[in-house]
């Protein structure tokens, strides 16, 4: 989908070079467009302890070795524009996990072999519907539904070693994948000063997340839709003077402001559910060199026969706290600690019924404790330690669905803790 998408990038430009028959041409048009580009990339190495596998002929863990893993661990492509006046639109290309070995302690697959793969990860139209500026914007095409502080913070854009872990419950939970992307409709926009130093902002999706049955195609035979909703209230500054999906964590002294935001979704029968429900509460504080930011919760789950008895529920969050000193010239180094957590269902019973429902069982949590040397915003070098536990309860290895006990490509594992040095930039 993506190549053939960027077929079509470069056959239009092509043609345009063609029909012109002047390079002048095409300068303009992205100049009238107001094109931009830029590429991210987060490099990584680690040293992973005490990963362990397990084995169902022994029924025991079997330890693997620690070991040294570098990867690309994310990269992004982004192409955006303005080609009428209040029309923008953002397209976003991923590569990540390159060279990651999934024995690895740090989470997710790998993205190995002769030719790593590229995925799109946005696409999406912006357009400002009120003359008033940033009152009412539509958005459309695929994006993360407006659920979660982390999942809508930029990735590059996160002060922690690795993005708290919370948000891949919230965006598996909701859309049925890591990336959490789905396609669907977005109503949005922000009310400034309602009240002296206070602004309002507010986000509705209707999408339809199709990876739950037919390899990834469909909700299956039975449909409905995923509705979801951000309220925000800031106290101070704003986080963007205009509306924007994506967020940070880090103004580099220039935001004074406490936001604070309610967000939930809800999704009626699919195939793999009865309904599935989630609310939560969202921070961001910033003030001086000083930003705590973090995010709760709830999620629920019934069978598809609608069946109280065997309803599952949890709930999953994050907290991380970071603060700025100045290193001279324009560098800054900021401290980070981050915690993150997810609780479900732990008993035999509880566990059944979450598998029932695809959803999550036992306990996973991390904490991150390190530093971040910033040259200057777009430029950083991390070093962490990165610990992680969980709990399987009453359940077999093989039955727990968490990222503790769960590797994608080996099956039941215990998952280490590990060292990491990384380094993010922007061009």
């Amino acid at each position: 989908m993506l190549r053939g998408f960027l077929l079509l990038i470069c056959i239009a430009f092509l043609s345009v070079l063609g029909a012109q028959q002047d390079s002048t041409r095409l300068a303009k048009l992205l100049t009238d467009y107001k094109v931009k580009t830029s590429i991210g990339l987060q490099l990584w190495a680690t040293y992973s302890q005490n990963m362990r596998v397990y084995d169902e002929s022994t029924g025991l863990y079997v330890k693997a070795d620690n070991r040294l893993n570098a990867q690309i661990r994310r990269s992004r492509f982004i192409i955006t524009g303005q080609p009428y006046e209040r029309l923008n639109f953002n397209i976003t290309a991923a590569l990540d996990l390159v060279g990651h070995d999934v024995l690895a302690a740090t989470q997710t697959g790998g993205n190995n072999g002769a030719s790593p793969l590229i995925r799109l990860w946005n696409a999406f139209l912006q357009y400002q519907v009120s003359k008033r500026p940033d009152r009412l914007y539509v958005v459309a095409g695929y994006f993360p539904p407006p659920v979660g502080r982390e999942s809508s913070t930029a990735a590059l854009r996160s002060n922690s070693f690795e993005k708290a872990w919370s948000q891949n419950y919230v965006r598996r939970q909701l859309t049925g994948t890591g990336p959490g992307r789905a396609t669907g409709l977005l109503l949005a926009g922000q009310l400034h000063d309602v009240a002296p130093g206070i602004h309002l902002s507010y986000e509705t999706a209707l999408q339809n997340p199709v990876f739950q049955a037919y390899a990834g195609n469909s909700t299956g035979l039975q449909f409905s839709p995923l509705w979801s909703t951000r309220l925000s209230v800031y106290v101070g500054d704003l986080e963007n003077e205009k509306y924007s999906l994506v967020h940070r964590v880090n103004y580099f002294g220039k935001r004074d402001g406490l936001t604070l935001s309610v967000s939930g979704a809800r999704q009626g029968q699919t195939d793999a559910f009865g309904s599935n429900r989630m609310l939560g509460f969202e921070l961001l504080y910033n003030t001086a060199g000083l930003h705590i930011d973090g995010d709760y919760h709830f999620f629920r789950r019934n069978t598809p026969d609608g069946d109280a008895t065997t309803r599952t529920k949890g709930r999953t969050g994050y907290l991380r706290v970071g603060y700025n000193i100045d290193a001279g010239g324009a560098r800054v180094l900021e401290p980070v600690v981050s915690y993150w957590f997810l609780r479900s269902p732990t008993t035999v019973d509880g566990i059944a019924n979450a598998a029932l429902t695809q959803s999550f069982s036992g306990s996973d949590l991390g904490i991150d404790i390190g530093a971040n040397l910033y040259f200057n915003p777009d430029f950083k070098l991390s070093l962490f330690y990165a610990y992680r536990k969980g709990d399987e309860g009453e359940g077999r290895p093989q039955d727990i669905n968490n990222n503790y006990f769960q590797q994608t490509g080996v099956g039941p594992v215990m998952r280490g803790s590990y060292f990491g040095a990384g380094w993010v930039v922007l061009f």
